[in-house]
């Protein structure tokens, strides 16, 4: 419990919290109420977890080893207010909010590509060569930002990233292709683009199903993020 207590927000009994939908409004909140009455119980909401010690209200974001570590240590589920977890934050600890919000964004990246592979073993979708994968470029999961002739716009992975559920499965393991680009669903659940049509042998070979798939960058799209277009120019076509 020491170190969930270390990356979660205490509140005891007050704490000043920010709105940035409502122009960065800062109200105080008191949970003296919820400390007194639920002492020992969790309650989640919208991917955070509010849970009551001693010591006052603890809020982190969720994550299945959070929740584990909370039943373990015998807290039972109340239904009681959750702070942050519809945008807001604490004003003054918004720093360390953002690193557990992102540390458990990558949390769940690697749950969702540990349950796709899974579900890939069980219906026989293989991996790739390394250096196979090596030469694709991976749709970041916030997208890439493309401009194509007089207007831009974004192209997203194809599964629902980061959770695995029915649309995701249903696109595991596709590829398609258009004009000397190759798109295809890893195993890992993420989407890659590759150059050239060699690529398709393998992808056949290892249980990968032709589909009707937007194939990203096979129209003149240029890549807008510097970064972003040089992993894209590095791609070699095979």
């Amino acid at each position: 419990m020491k170190e969930l207590k270390e990356n979660s927000i205490l509140i005891n009994p007050t704490i000043s919290v920010s709105w940035p939908q409502l122009e960065g409004k800062t109200e105080l909140i008191n949970l003296t109420n919820v400390h007194t009455k639920f002492n020992g119980a969790y309650c989640t909401n919208n991917s955070t977890i509010a849970f009551v010690t001693d010591e006052g209200v603890y809020v982190t974001p969720y994550t299945e080893p959070n929740m584990r570590k909370l039943i373990k240590n015998g807290f039972t589920h109340e239904l009681f207010y959750v702070p942050f977890s519809n945008g807001d934050y604490p004003t003054y600890e918004k720093a360390k909010w953002v690193r557990l919000r992102r540390a458990a964004e990558e949390t769940y990246c690697l749950e969702y590509e540990m349950d796709c592979a899974k579900w890939c073993d069980s219906h026989d979708i293989e991996p790739l060569l390394d250096e196979r994968m090596e030469n694709c470029y991976r749709i970041p999961r916030d997208g890439v930002a493309v401009q194509q002739f007089d207007y831009e716009t974004r192209y997203y992975p194809i599964c629902d990233e980061p959770y695995l559920n029915y649309r995701t499965v249903h696109k595991l393991g596709q590829f398609s292709s258009n004009n000397g680009k190759v798109v295809f669903t890893y195993r890992d659940g993420h989407t890659y683009v590759a150059k050239g049509y060699s690529i398709i042998r393998d992808l056949i070979a290892n249980g990968y199903k032709e589909a009707a798939l937007f194939v990203p960058f096979s129209n003149g799209e240029v890549i807008i993020d510097r970064e972003e277009k040089i992993k894209w120019d590095n791609v070699t076509k095979e």
